[in-house]
């Protein structure tokens, strides 16, 4: 059972961040400080953090000494001079990139390999104290705070194998509880209302393609969780497609937040009650690369770098993390001082490869799919240039005459008329071993 509100947020859970050893409202104290200066003082703390974190880097870590010498590091512009991560170079360097200078508490994580193979990488509990204070602060903008309901939606087993019976109690007592987003079935979404009413959710938190599933189940049972009076649904992990943000809104009765962050990066950024989505300025740096691998300006499309300021055991500085993101050239209206994402495309491993060898974005597929008569769920791979393997779990109104040839036409439409396309139909399409839904897999090297 969940403890008094105020309890939580000025007693226990103060007690449990110190007890697992972050240092976590520290963090989320100056973050709040932070948001009260303007866009130019930000920008000053933003560069200060950034050359700071470079000569740590440059004088502590091997692999950094290996390309630059830390006394030349003098602004920002220095950033230049430190190369381009991507995963086959971080795996190749190892223990290189760990810092020398680092003494605290340091463990190994890995990414849940959605996207590929997992990265193995090094975590430590000042990244993850400003992990955590950046979700405090992102929460904040919307008036939640310790203490509030949460519920998540998720089913990565990186965190769900980590949930023993302590963690169990202690998340209880906090108000925090657990829906299993790796089977989404009538059986198992039958069960989750009774898990959110009665005040037992401030706030649901979790993959967009699993709440979508799950408020397409209410919808089609003439329901929706109007009565659980959810604040807020935040979703995370995931691209979040404009048809699954209208029928979470629509069916759990509440705004829709898009955090955009990864594992191995940080939290990058946060959506707040206006709709603007905003980078956490004093934690990251974010850099918009080119197809050249060039800084691109704000206001163009391009490939997020990230460099997180408070990774300091393992420091992953101009890390291709797989996304693209455009910056606004513009001034946030409202005055918050941090910068403001424009567009988000999602993952460049969300790109597919059409036959004369250009990208083409995941959503020239999925649109058509979705708008296809009895096309329930689908999930589009793509296994060459020239071969895509489509699953789809039919709907009763799918024909099952037509269904398949319009599906190949609509893939067709997209990447060349000459793509071989199979199309199966399925009962059930497995998670990824994530946990994760993606509509869209391409297995082409773009």
């Amino acid at each position: 059972m969940a403890a008094p509100r105020a309890l939580v947020r000025h007693f226990l859970y103060p007690l449990y961040e110190r007890l697992r050893g972050r240092r976590t409202l520290r963090h989320f104290r100056r973050m709040q400080r932070h948001d009260r200066m303007t866009a130019e003082e930000l920008g000053e703390v933003h560069d200060r953090l950034l050359v700071e974190h470079l000569r740590r880097a440059a004088r502590h870590v091997p692999f950094y000494r290996e390309h630059v010498d830390a006394d030349d590091i003098r602004s920002p512009a220095d950033l230049a001079r430190f190369p381009i991560l991507d995963k086959p170079m971080i795996r190749e360097a190892g223990d290189k990139l760990r810092s020398e200078a680092w003494r605290g508490r340091a463990w190994s994580m890995e990414t849940g390999g959605s996207s590929g193979e997992p990265l193995l990488f090094v975590t430590d509990s000042e990244r993850e104290s400003s992990a955590q204070a950046c979700k405090l602060r992102a929460r904040a903008w919307w008036g939640l705070h310790p203490g509030h309901r949460e519920t998540d939606l998720w089913g990565s087993p990186i965190e769900t194998g980590r949930q023993d019976l302590a963690r169990r109690v202690a998340q209880g007592v906090l108000g925090y509880q657990l829906l299993s987003a790796f089977r989404l079935n009538e059986e198992t979404m039958g069960d989750f209302r009774a898990r959110l009413a009665g005040g037992r959710a401030d706030f649901i938190y979790g993959y967009p393609s699993a709440m979508a599933t799950y408020a397409r189940f209410l919808e089609a049972r003439g329901e929706d969780l109007a009565d659980v009076g959810l604040r807020v649904a935040i979703t995370t992990a995931e691209t979040l497609l404009p048809q699954d943000d209208a029928v979470i809104r629509r069916v759990f009765a509440c705004p829709v937040a898009n955090e955009y962050g990864c594992r191995d990066g940080a939290l990058i950024a946060h959506a707040g009650p206006d709709g603007h989505m905003r980078l956490m300025h004093d934690a990251v740096h974010v850099e918009v690369l080119g197809p050249d691998l060039e800084p691109v300006a704000p206001g163009e499309e391009g490939e997020v770098a990230l460099t997180n300021f408070h990774a300091a055991s393992f420091p992953l500085i101009r890390y291709r993390i797989g996304d693209l993101i455009t910056l606004s050239p513009d001034a946030d209206p409202t005055g918050n001082p941090h910068p403001v994402v424009a567009a988000l495309k999602g993952r460049t491993t969300d790109l597919l490869v059409h036959q004369d060898g250009s990208r083409v974005h995941a959503l020239a597929v999925i649109y058509p799919l979705r708008e296809m008569s009895g096309v329930d769920r689908f999930r589009c791979t793509q296994t060459s240039r020239s071969h895509v393997r489509v699953e789809v779990i039919p709907g009763v109104s799918f024909d099952a005459q037509s269904g398949p040839a319009s599906i190949t036409d609509g893939v067709r439409r997209a990447l060349g008329a000459d793509m071989k396309v199979d199309v199966a139909l399925v009962e059930e399409l497995e998670p990824l071993p994530s946990g994760k839904h993606r509509y869209v897999v391409c297995d082409v090297d773009v």
